[in-house]
């Protein structure tokens, strides 16, 4: 394994961690593997922020936009729906995380539900 230096910048908004190198996929999964109580997140230039919790008002409207969605898709049988812990990668290198995401039917590669657990492209 490496060993990594960090410098952590707090501000009244949020924690940014910058490294030294641009944190891969797998670093970014382990991180996060390692650190359940702290949500990650990697910007284009590889910094890595941390997500806050939110409070209980916005909670609440997240897991209700989130059950909403899950229902209206799974009615309609119109693709997947994925929880705001679900990292995707975006066109940059960015991995971002929604309150909720909807993909649907056959914008997910064929087998990507059997697969090692990986952060999803932005389809």
């Amino acid at each position: 394994m490496y060993q990594a230096c960090y410098g952590i910048i707090m501000t009244s908004e949020k924690i940014t961690v910058q490294s030294l190198y641009t944190v891969t996929d797998e670093e970014l999964m382990l991180m996060s593997s390692q650190n359940p109580e702290l949500r990650f997140e990697r910007n284009a230039n590889g910094t890595l922020e941390t997500m806050p919790p939110t409070g209980g008002i916005s909670g609440n409207r997240e897991i209700k936009a989130g059950a909403y969605l899950l229902n209206w898709v799974e009615n309609q049988d119109l693709g997947e729906v994925f929880s705001s812990s679900t990292g995707f990668r975006l066109v940059n290198t960015a991995v971002r995380a929604s309150d909720a995401a909807f993909v649907a039917k056959g914008r997910l590669p064929e087998g990507w539900d059997e697969e090692e657990d990986k952060f999803i492209d932005r389809v």
